[in-house]
């Protein structure tokens, strides 16, 4: 390792304590004392990178991300050839919700050192969360041709197979990694998905009890173990204890980040920031934006899918998908980069009310090359962008792509509020919100308000789509939902399970849509009714609002 770049006489001893101290223990106390000497070396002006690495960890672990940043790109230039700075750095841009920057610090590590197997397989993690899937497998690949019994990419592999539908190939490399790794919590948690898939509830709860039992299961495996038994016991008709399950891992979840989530603005706050902005903006400018000839990139028509999470948009996607014409991305952040330079303060939207049309160009122009480098060829087809908590981005659609559709996907209030306290997310400001039954409530309202608003002040081309009939009059909403797109239905459209088995489903709804059309989840708060009780009066202004009160 390089020396410090400014050390005081004592560094060598004070970096050698600092080895001890990291040496002595393990646990939350242990970390906190090793991060407390680290932080008191670098203001005495020992720069090196031991101590800046220490500190960088204790701030990400604390969710303190832009300092934890700083301090990896402190440390980068510090580590010579040494590639585990640029590692470092980003698994920390990725954990920061910056997946690009991420994969360019793990380029970086593989400049200097190519083929090294964990560093592939860290960047496969990027490309498989940002749904570039067949670049994640081969490096996935590559990486096990150089270490072969690499859990990462092993893993990966496996649940790239369980995304993509292929349940033979996943069951195959699930039950090699149980083998080699009977105790590992995400082995037995994806062994766990997989019996669930297959329908064998007894044996996926077995394995969820067991891991539950573990000693030193970390509070986050907990949780997440105990949202997928929720599933289970769901799938098992047993709703008090899968609620109780799911309440278990969401408080877990909640505690977890309670801390990150302090002093920074919540989902719920964000929505109403939005529709307040909305409520006395001049749609003047909106409207001029209608006019725009701006287009498609070579798509013969845009759609962009939003509404709220667990709302049906993956069923609808994956109806579309069958659709020779249509071709579709699942949940990619397209707009989440002008989302962050054009709507998080009043002075950003009103920049965006009044974008110059060369800027405007530049957006929409870093828009279809992201959706190119994500795979999609959208030459002469309908593109689908799905995005079910895209609502907050329509003033983006309608100032950048004011020539798009909008399909707004519309279920009952109070399954949308019950699937989203009881499934697993990746957390971020917005499934925060769905870790406290109360907070999920008065988020979807929030969303649901502030598309009202939207509705109103935007000139937006937007179709409602009830779930509830396009499940129970399939081809009467299928055929209005083409005529508004502006294609032909067809019958493989009806095929849904055909459709989801060769497509990458990643959300929660991945095995309902793999099983086809069915009615199995409607008006499934009805099971839950006592245990949503605390929710109903928040729920109630949107269930009448959607004509859902007597159902």
């Amino acid at each position: 390792m390089p020396p410090s770049s400014s050390a005081p006489d004592q560094g060598p001893q004070r970096l050698s304590a600092l080895v001890a101290l990291l040496n002595a223990g393990r646990g939350e106390a242990a970390a906190s004392h090793a991060a407390a000497h680290a932080a008191a070396m670098i203001a005495d002006g020992l720069i090196h990178p031991l101590p800046l690495g220490v500190l960088a960890q204790a701030h990400q672990r604390e969710g303190r991300f832009d300092e934890a940043i700083a301090l990896h790109q402190r440390r980068v230039p510090l580590m010579g050839e040494d590639p585990s700075g640029w590692a470092a750095l980003a698994s920390c841009l990725y954990a920061a919700r910056r997946p690009e920057a991420a994969l360019q610090a793990w380029d970086e590590a593989l400049l200097l050192a190519p083929g090294d197997p964990r560093l592939l397989s860290g960047k496969a993690g990027v490309a498989h969360n940002l749904g570039a899937l067949g670049e994640a497998q081969a490096l996935y690949r590559q990486a096990l041709a150089g270490a072969p019994e690499l859990l990462e990419a092993r893993f990966g592999l496996a649940q790239l197979a369980l995304e993509t539908g292929d349940q033979a190939q996943a069951t195959t490399l699930s039950a090699a990694l149980a083998r080699d790794h009977p105790a590992h919590p995400a082995v037995n948690r994806l062994s766990a998905r997989i019996a669930l898939n297959q329908g064998d509830f007894a044996a996926a709860d077995a394995l969820l009890s067991r891991l539950l039992a573990a000693p030193g299961l970390a509070p986050a495996q907990q949780a997440e173990a105990l949202l997928l038994r929720s599933e289970v016991l769901d799938a098992a008709d047993k709703p008090a204890e899968a609620f109780a399950a799911a309440a278990e891992g969401k408080r877990l979840q909640h505690a977890l980040y309670a801390e990150r989530a302090a002093g920074r603005e919540g989902e719920t706050a964000k929505l109403n920031r939005l529709a307040d902005w909305f409520k006395t903006t001049d749609a003047g400018p909106w409207r001029e934006a209608a006019g725009s000839s701006a287009g498609a990139q070579g798509a013969e028509t845009h759609v962009f899918l939003v509404g709220f999470p667990r709302s049906g948009t993956t069923l609808l996607e994956q109806v579309l998908a069958g659709h020779p014409g249509v071709v579709s991305l699942e949940e990619a952040p397209t707009l989440a980069e002008p989302y962050d330079a054009l709507m998080t303060t009043p002075q950003a939207l009103e920049h965006l009310a009044h974008l110059a049309p060369l800027e405007a160009d530049a957006w929409r122009a870093r828009y279809w090359d992201e959706v190119k480098r994500l795979g999609a060829d959208v030459s002469g087809r309908l593109f689908l962008d799905k995005a079910p908590a895209g609502t907050l981005y329509l003033p983006l659609i309608a100032k950048l792509f004011p020539r798009a559709k909008v399909l707004f996907a519309v279920r009952d209030p109070r399954d949308v509020v019950l699937s989203c306290f009881r499934n697993s997310f990746q957390l971020n400001a917005l499934t925060y919100a769905f870790t406290d039954l109360a907070q999920t409530a008065a988020c979807y309202g929030a969303c649901m308000a502030m598309a009202e608003v939207y509705r109103t002040a935007l000139p937006l081309d937007l179709r409602e789509v009830r779930h509830e009939r396009l499940v129970e009059d399939f081809d009467a909403e299928v055929g209005e939902i083409c005529d508004f797109l502006g294609i032909e239905a067809t019958a493989g459209m009806a095929d849904i399970a055909a459709t989801a088995a060769g497509r990458t489903v990643r959300t929660p709804s991945a095995r309902q849509v793999r099983a086809g059309l069915n009615r199995g989840g409607l008006a499934r708060w009805r099971a839950y009714a006592d245990e949503l009780a605390p929710a109903m009066l928040a729920l109630a202004p949107w269930v009448k609002r959607f004509g859902y009160e007597g159902e």
